[in-house]
């Protein structure tokens, strides 16, 4: 499984602009916090305003904390599966946009799941993506994990653009997820 994600990795490297940031390894909370700093520090490196630089800071929080949150096996007292225990995330920038992209194996289950949800979000104009947001948030309709899809519909208000994704399926049981955004300069 890992040779698809390695090609991808290669491929998406340097394909959006100057690269940043990357990483391509295993996941656990400690890398989580990791990455965070990682993307902070790169990002205030920049030249670009503070407000813009909190926007795409909080946009990889959302992306790399819905990875965490619905990774497979992350619970405590669960195994996570070497196999299937992969991320990838690329932070990159060119004159016109920085660019987020991240993947990781989901479950088929998840993943049609996931595209329904992108699909949804990415019909919305802007009013209608803030009135799902306070829909969602007024609902307390709140998952396991602690979201409602928020962080997908938070990554679609704060970036302004259409969420670019895809999904490679791997074997019968896993597709790869690979989420792409693009934050206008």
């Amino acid at each position: 499984m890992h040779s698809e994600v390695n090609s991808l990795y290669e491929k998406l490297r340097g394909a959006n602009g100057k690269e940043l940031f990357a990483f391509r390894g295993m996941m656990n909370d400690d890398i989580l916090g990791e990455i965070l700093s990682r993307v902070e520090d790169a990002l205030s490196e920049q030249e670009s305003l503070m407000k813009l630089q909190r926007r795409i800071n909080v946009i990889a929080v959302e992306i790399l904390q819905n990875i965490f949150h619905h990774f497979e096996g992350i619970e405590a007292n669960s195994t996570v599966d070497p196999k299937t225990n992969v991320v990838l995330f690329l932070l990159s920038k060119d004159v016109d946009a920085y660019y987020i992209v991240a993947g990781n194996y989901v479950p088929i289950e998840t993943a049609n799941f996931l595209k329904e949800r992108i699909d949804s979000i990415n019909e919305l104009s802007v009013d209608e993506l803030k009135k799902r947001y306070r829909k969602v948030l007024s609902n307390g309709d709140f998952s396991e994990q602690g979201g409602a899809g928020l962080g997908i519909i938070d990554i679609a208000r704060k970036s302004g653009q259409k969420l670019d994704y895809d999904f490679t399926s791997t074997d019968d049981t896993h597709s790869f997820f690979t989420i792409k955004v693009s934050v206008p300069i």
